[in-house]
């Protein structure tokens, strides 16, 4: 089964010779099970604006393990454990910065992402990754 990331730097590889920007909303915690695509968008020179969409979790797992304590009256409240991606908070920004990839973010102000979204799609205009890394607010 191809990843999320590899399909996401696939596309953008035939997009690049149509002349087309491919973007890529990624998870956080899907892009910690391999970071080193990162390095293989930068080192191809893959055109991709990635948007991280940070809500610092595990989501999908946390919202199971809640559903199976509340069904099971165990401690919803230490659904938690093993399943948040805090403490500490991880700068996607920063991240992509260290891979060579232009990165910004954490993007908290909601108008402060339409200027971060110009400055990542001027970067991929001219053929080179980039990731703004932008904390959204947990599913419910």
């Amino acid at each position: 089964m191809l990843g999320k990331q590899e399909g996401s730097r696939r596309a953008a590889l035939a997009n690049r010779k149509h002349g087309r920007i491919s973007i890529n909303i990624q998870g956080d915690g899907d892009l910690n099970y391999a970071p080193g695509v990162l390095w293989t968008a930068v080192h191809h020179k893959i055109p991709l604006l990635t948007i991280m969409a940070n809500n610092r979790a595990y989501h999908q797992e946390l919202m199971y393990l809640q559903q199976q304590c509340a069904a099971r009256n165990r401690g919803v409240d230490r659904a938690d454990i093993g399943t948040t991606i805090t403490d500490p908070n991880i700068d996607y920004g920063q991240m992509a910065r260290a891979y060579g990839m232009y990165g910004e973010g954490p993007i908290e102000d909601p108008n402060a992402l339409g200027p971060a979204l110009r400055r990542g799609l001027e970067r991929v205009k001219a053929g080179v990754p980039a990731m703004i890394d932008v904390l959204t607010q947990p599913r419910g």
